[in-house]
């Protein structure tokens, strides 16, 4: 290739005492043994479950016959696509079909569509868990006709918090809502990934806000989620 690519890494590390989805297994990573010399190895191991960080929902997920993680061809996880600019979202707002629809000459059959506010400098505080702009029922319902191949978005969810016993965060949407959302893209054949960050990096560097990104799942059989190493690859702007 003759231009100068740039990559970008939009994801954030996995670390103990992270931000996890309410309720969700925490994540921990121990070592097991820790070489001190020449000649001895280090090995560490981890728990977690498989919606941490920034992570990939398969259609498992809400769709109780979908594919899981080894089923699916690897030509699904990469894709060209575009970043929107929805910084103007207040936190805990709906994005909506009338929000997408601004960008409608963006948004191309078997695209990434990236969607950006800016949640993610909320990342550790106690308002990431509950209160990000969102999806909703009307915003994946046009996704969905566009026929993109992936959406992916800051929060730790697609849809918005439906509040959970135990918790004090106040509900921003219903249960029902967050099942249609996640059901509506997934059993259209729309991945989504959550916990997205560096949109802001990605859009202030790379022409158009446009380029590649790759977006593989471990392959874990029967997984219906991964962590994912999310990458864009693109033309400096």
């Amino acid at each position: 290739m003759n231009k100068r690519l740039i990559m970008i890494d939009l994801s954030h590390e996995l670390y103990n005492g992270m931000p996890t989805y309410p309720g969700d297994p925490p994540f921990n990573h121990e070592y097991v043994k820790v070489g001190k010399n020449y000649g001895e190895s280090t090995l560490s191991k981890i728990s977690a479950g498989l919606h941490s960080g920034t992570h990939i929902d398969l259609p498992r997920h809400f769709v109780p016959s979908g594919l899981t993680a080894e089923s699916l061809p690897l030509t699904d996880f990469i894709a060209y696509g575009v970043i929107l600019d929805l910084s103007y979202k207040k936190h805990g707002e709906a994005i909506t079909a009338n929000d997408l629809r601004r960008f409608d000459s963006r948004i191309q059959h078997n695209y990434a569509v990236m969607l950006y506010t800016g949640f993610s400098k909320t990342w550790g505080t106690e308002e990431f868990l509950y209160n990000w702009p969102y999806l909703d029922r009307s915003g994946a319902d046009y996704l969905v006709t566009k026929g993109i191949k992936v959406v992916g978005i800051e929060a730790l969810s697609i849809a918005g918090w439906p509040g959970k016993e135990g918790y004090p965060y106040p509900p921003r949407v219903s249960r029902d809502d967050v099942v249609y959302v996640h059901y509506k893209l997934l059993s259209s054949g729309v991945y989504i990934i959550e916990g997205v960050t560096n949109l802001d990096v990605a859009l202030n560097t790379c022409k158009d806000g446009e380029g590649l990104f790759i977006f593989m799942p471990l392959k874990i059989r029967g997984a219906e989620g991964s962590p994912l190493r999310l990458v864009m690859l693109c033309e400096p702007g």
